[in-house]
């Protein structure tokens, strides 16, 4: 127990030990002179930056209602100079975390905004920076050309509502949700760390100490501290120490495009939302079993989404990796048999990947190894029994070839219902249970093998978290679900594939938009230049998952809302919605990136739209092509631009070419609308046809037909010559050249005025 409490001890004064950066720009008079008098017997004389963080951190923790709140102040308040164990943990963890031995001096307060990493990312093209508005991580505020005027009372409002947020939890889950709220939009410190979140730098200098204290466990319990000391040495003395304590254990799921969307179209909504609920939080559950079996906390979670996790664990961890891909690939071949797995792969590394800057290189090298391991699925478990025929004469679900005891498959009925409950409740919460399930029977017995039970509720407890990001409220719940979950209801619940085919202009056809930030690899490895340290590697995955995992459900709930996000998370999204609403989404979606990035052209995204060719037309079949097509889009290279492009109607469009493209569509709708013939279309894609035939025989285009087709146009519609000369001048470049993108244009105004 003791052992334990010193668990607690270390965790808690890593995770708060800066927390006093916080409170001391908040400028509270009364507190500081209240902080100056606990204090004063240690603070040095005539010292104008008196109190300072250490002093400010540790009279906030005696203010709470922490466990050993007293002695986790103490640890705060000497982990610059450290005198006990815990405390040069701490600061061991606070030099490898800021990736350079920190400024122990306090400086006088300089009230400033973060910087937006995301517009300094840098891979090749100039950037331009931005700064973030203080306030909570979860509401946006845009960003911002200069820092703010008012900033001061800014910070004195976000302490306020965060300090009476904070002050009567004891829940180590809970404070760092609360704290990843109210720091993650506040500047680390004022030295060279400028776009460097607090709360990444608390989390990481947390995740760091734990490791320490967990590798040097058995040391520590028979008081032989001498490693630790002579690491904390070292790094004082600016020595980057070469003993490997750390390992980087990255988890990658696969299958998962072909699960998701392998769904019956009745309740295919439902049974969507299910799984895309499941792939985004197995890897979790994944991670939360790893991390309760090691001992270790929410903090060494660096990363979960998109497909991926990273946990930071200590190097003697390793030794376990083999068990753990084991017991997962049992559950998951149980589960899917060969169709769903998780692969796991773990590199030891020592402090200096820290105080070199350069987190993002054991990245790079544990990826490599999962991309090595790719074809070694289910290798701990193979045998030539799973290739055997199954069930050969009984009834076999088409979707997850399980048996059928009855006319609807349990395990694929399970999903739905997972999907249904996220849809009619406001809770959900994962409750710690005992992992003896031996059968798969259905999606929750899954959770229950890695020791998560899944309820759901309509009344809120302080354990749960909120289904929906709009009701949200620590006072209620632990913190939001991950997930975008926004889904069109009507009256009876959620509308279907048919009412959503229903709301489309034109064609009556539903439709996907799928898309994933460009060049994601080349951001992380080489984006941040010279200082990769982890908080910033942190600063820079908070960010975008931030984005696509809160903000972009937002904004389509309020102006997208027939439209449905069927997974948003990571850096990657995909949505079910009326075709003709998706490519304005779609652009709505590039320019909000775009402002969220400040502008940076070295943060861009690719999108793919398929329309289904029919209402009952498999969802899988859609979805695949629209992966083909995002692809596409991926591999548009036009002049000086490549990727940063939308797949539409069969055709990459760059997105600094789109306005034309829609111009063109839009004066297409028009001119149909206005009762001009339809054989315009029919022309336009002659017209095409013939200049893709002289492309492919190295022939030149001939333009007179088209020429000769307007003019006999403008002389039949001759009030609509104008829009017409308007349409010719945009497809025609200097009398010769056709828009290379006229077809895929030509398609959108067809379907969008097709009765």
């Amino acid at each position: 127990m003791k052992q334990e409490f010193q668990l607690h001890e270390v965790y808690l004064s890593s995770l708060l030990h800066d927390i006093g950066e916080f409170y001391k720009r908040a400028a509270l008079e009364d507190d500081k002179n209240k902080v100056y008098n606990t204090f004063k017997e240690k603070l040095p004389a005539q010292d104008i930056n008196s109190p300072g963080h250490r002093e400010w951190g540790a009279y906030f923790c005696k203010n709470t209602s922490l466990d050993k709140k007293d002695v986790i102040a103490q640890r705060i308040l000497e982990h610059h100079n450290p005198v006990s164990l815990v405390g040069k943990i701490i600061k061991i963890a606070d030099i490898l975390s800021s990736g350079k031995d920190r400024e122990q001096k306090d400086k006088i307060i300089d009230y400033r905004n973060i910087e937006s990493v995301l517009s300094l990312v840098d891979i090749g093209k100039k950037t331009n920076k931005k700064y973030k508005a203080l306030g909570k991580a979860s509401v946006y505020k845009g960003l911002l050309d200069s820092e703010q005027p008012n900033i001061k009372k800014e910070y004195k409002i976000l302490w306020d509502e965060f300090y009476e947020t904070i002050k009567n939890e004891k829940d180590d889950e809970r404070i760092y949700y609360i704290l990843k709220e109210y720091t993650q939009n506040i500047r680390k410190d004022f030295d060279n760390t400028s776009d460097i979140s607090l709360f990444s730098h608390l989390n990481t200098t947390a995740a760091i100490a734990v490791c320490i204290y967990r590798q040097y466990e058995e040391e520590i319990k028979k008081g032989e501290f001498e490693k630790i000391e002579a690491l904390l040495d070292k790094l004082e003395g600016g020595k980057s120490p070469e003993d490997e304590i750390f390992c980087l254990l990255k988890g990658d799921i696969s299958g998962i495009q072909g699960f998701i969307y392998n769904v019956d179209m009745d309740g295919a909504l439902k049974a969507l939302k299910g799984r895309s609920f499941y792939v985004a939080y197995i890897l979790e559950i994944i991670a939360r079993y790893i991390i309760k079996n090691e001992g270790l906390t929410l903090s060494n979670l660096l990363y979960c989404g998109g497909g991926h996790s990273y946990i930071l664990l200590p190097a003697k961890s390793i030794d376990n990796l083999p068990k753990y891909q084991r017991f997962v690939d049992e559950v998951l071949y149980k589960a899917h048999s060969l169709d769903v797995a998780v692969l796991l792969a773990a590199e030891r590394f020592d402090a200096g990947i820290f105080t070199n800057n350069n987190f993002s290189e054991i990245f790079d090298k544990v990826g490599k190894m999962l991309a090595q391991g790719k074809n070694r699925k289910n290798k701990s478990i193979m045998s030539h029994d799973m290739f055997k025929p199954r069930w050969l004469a009984e009834r076999i679900c088409p979707y997850c070839n399980r048996k059928m005891d009855s006319d609807k498959c349990s395990f694929c009925s399970s999903f739905e219902s997972l999907g249904d409950n996220l849809i009619k409740h406001r809770y959900i919460s994962f409750e710690d249970v005992i992992n003896e399930k031996r059968q798969i029977k259905n999606v929750f017995d899954i959770f229950e093998s890695f020791g998560f039970r899944i309820r759901f509720s309509d009344e809120p407890n302080l354990k749960s978290y909120s289904i929906s990001k709009e009701e949200f409220d620590f006072k209620k719940s632990m913190y939001y679900i991950k997930t975008a979950n926004h889904l069109h209801k009507n009256g009876n619940g959620v509308v279907s594939l048919d009412d959503i085919s229903k709301i489309s202009d034109g064609i009556k056809r539903w439709g996907i938009l799928r898309g994933d930030v460009d060049n994601l690899g080349k951001i992380f490895h080489s984006g941040l230049k010279e200082n990769k340290s982890i908080a910033r590697v942190s600063t820079l995955s908070n960010e975008l998952d931030m984005f696509f995992g809160n903000f972009l459900e937002g904004f389509i709930r309020d102006e997208f809302k027939e439209c449905d996000v069927i997974y948003s998370g990571g850096d990657d999204f995909f949505i079910i919605g009326p075709w003709s609403k998706l490519p304005y989404l779609a652009e709505e979606i590039n320019k909000r990136l775009c402002e969220y990035a400040g502008g940076n052209p070295n943060i861009t995204v690719s999108m793919a739209i398929e329309i289904a060719p029919d209402i009952k037309f498999p969802i899988y079949r859609v979805a695949e092509v629209a992966g083909e097509n995002l692809d596409r889009a991926k591999d548009c290279k036009r002049g000086n631009y490549e990727k940063n492009a939308i797949s539409l109607m069969g055709q990459a469009v760059g997105w600094e070419e789109y306005d034309t493209h829609k111009l063109i569509k839009e004066i297409l709708v028009g001119l149909i609308n206005d009762k001009v013939t339809r054989n315009i279309f029919n022309v336009l894609y002659s017209i095409f046809e013939q200049n893709q035939r002289a492309k492919d025989n190295n022939e030149i285009f001939r333009t007179w037909r088209l020429v000769y087709y307007i003019a006999k146009l403008k002389e039949r519609y001759s009030k609509n010559k104008s829009e017409i000369d308007k349409l010719i001048n945009l497809i025609l470049k200097n009398h010769n050249e056709l828009y290379s993108k006229l077809e895929s244009a030509t398609i959108w105004a067809d379907l969008e005025t097709r009765c």
